[in-house]
């Protein structure tokens, strides 16, 4: 339970934020749970795809003439085993997409093989290049950038047929900043070339991480319960997020993977 004047300031500037916005409406307990353990799964799954594609970057990073080549395009992961393989893609003049470097990421996020060029681009596979296509209709969707670099997770809903969910987060350098505004989920079908964009924020908004800050906070005014992108975001700085909905009683604490109601401490 809070008991702390920090957080029921913020609460009241919540509230009056949000005076003038008409909330969805609340679940049924058994959907809320439900849906509260979806956001946790897919935010961890976003995370652990996000910081694979990190710790890849890095290690090829010190590969002479990676960040001057020219052909590459992106990268997309793929969950193989306990680990996730980063496959950076793109082309020569003329030629498809095809793999230029392959590395795999263990669960801890070291990199499991040593990271080198392939002595020359690889066709890519059935799954990368459908998801690097649901990547590319996704980039090409409108929505309203609030960054000029945005790092991308593409993840299978039903690959099978064509299905796939590709999240845009916005990219930062500068330290002390969380960038959650402009954090979008794209769901693609890469057999029509259909895309719904969904935002997750009304705004660019910027969280502020200071070292002295135990915890964040911020009002949602899209969903009646925190989503998968908090859970992202919780886990992305290191720190709790308070996250209002529906006005001040509805407060959860996204903390470690997890999301849990937070009591309001009783009137005296």
């Amino acid at each position: 339970m809070l008991r702390t004047s920090a957080i029921l300031i913020l609460l009241s500037l919540s509230t009056a934020s949000m005076a003038d916005t008409v909330p969805p409406p609340p679940l049924e307990p058994a959907q809320e749970e439900a849906a509260l353990r979806m956001a946790e799964q897919t935010g961890i799954l976003l995370y652990r795809h996000d910081q694979a594609a990190s710790v890849a970057t890095d290690a090829l990073a010190k590969v002479r003439g990676f960040k001057r080549d020219k052909r590459m395009e992106g990268w997309i992961t793929e969950a193989q085993g306990d680990g996730i393989q980063v496959t950076f893609f793109g082309r020569d003049k003329g030629q498809p997409l095809a793999a230029f470097h392959r590395v795999r990421v263990d669960a801890g996020g070291k990199v499991i093989e040593k990271t080198s060029f392939l002595k020359s681009p690889e066709p890519l596979t059935t799954f990368e290049a459908e998801a690097a296509e649901a990547r590319s209709i996704a980039k090409r969707t409108s929505f309203q950038p609030c960054t000029e670099q945005y790092n991308t997770v593409v993840l299978p809903k039903d690959a099978g047929a064509g299905q796939w969910t590709v999240h845009l987060l916005p990219a930062t350098t500068k330290k002390g900043v969380v960038p959650i505004g402009g954090s979008y989920r794209v769901d693609v079908d890469i057999r029509s070339g259909d895309a719904v964009v969904r935002p997750y924020t009304k705004t660019c908004l910027q969280l502020e991480d200071r070292k002295d800050v135990a915890a964040l906070m911020v009002s949602h005014l899209l969903d009646p319960l925190p989503t998968d992108v908090h859970v992202f975001w919780s886990l992305w700085v290191g720190k709790r997020i308070y996250v209002v909905t529906n006005g001040p009683d509805n407060l959860f604490a996204v903390s470690g993977g997890t999301i849990s109601r937070v009591e309001r401490p009783a009137s005296p």
